[in-house]
Parts: structure tokens; C-alpha cells; sequence
């Protein structure tokens, strides 16, 4: 008798191999769920106090008095002191409030 050689996987070799790619996908999917919602989370954290600094800085160019709420125009554009208003990363909406107040953020995890 001749003896062929077969070339290529058995399926248990290759049950083997894709069981241990899901065990892998299954540790790391979480994992970059939580670092990609911190990072936005800090993102948007970063975008509100720089919105609480171009609001500081005309209250005071402007002697308005801390219970003054700008509009957008007044902080964002070429000659503002912010050229554009910040998109948060989560897709919310940020709401400038009075000068004495801190900027918020509509997603309920960015509120801080």
C-alpha cells in the first residue's frame, strides 16, 4: 500500500484554534469598552473646562456679572476665544449656564 500525505488541518485543530480566538475577543471587547468610554469621558471633562475658561475670561473682558450666561456667539468663532464650539465625544450636547456655573454635558456619565 501507498501512503498519501494530506495536507491541511484536522477540525479539531481548527475548533481549537477558533475557540481560543473567541476566549481572546471575549477578554479584550470589554476591556476597550471601558477604555473608550473613560476616554471620552475625559475628553468631554477637558472640553467643559475649556468652555468654563473662555466664559471666565468674558465675563471679565466684558464686566458681565457671574449670573451672565453667554451665547454661543459671544465664546466660539475666528475671533472668539474659541474658534469652534467643542463636539462632545459621545455625541451630547453642552450646555454653556451662567459664568458662575460649570459647563454641562447631556450624556449622564460625563456629569461631574
Amino acid at each position: 500500500m501507498s501512503e498519501t500525505k494530506r495536507h491541511g488541518f484536522t477540525l479539531i485543530e481548527i475548533m481549537i484554534v477558533v475557540s481560543i480566538i473567541g476566549l481572546l475577543a471575549a477578554i479584550a471587547v470589554p476591556g476597550y469598552r471601558s477604555a473608550t468610554q473613560r476616554a471620552q469621558q475625559q475628553s468631554c471633562a477637558i472640553n467643559r473646562a475649556n468652555i468654563d475658561g473662555a466664559k471666565a475670561s468674558w465675563a471679565l473682558e466684558n464686566r458681565q456679572p457671574p449670573d451672565a450666561v453667554p451665547k454661543d456667539a459671544d465664546l466660539f468663532g475666528e475671533s472668539r476665544y474659541i474658534d469652534h464650539k467643542p463636539d462632545c465625544p459621545a455625541r451630547g450636547e453642552y450646555s454653556l449656564n451662567a459664568v458662575r456655573e460649570k459647563c454641562t454635558c447631556s450624556v449622564p456619565v460625563h456629569a461631574n
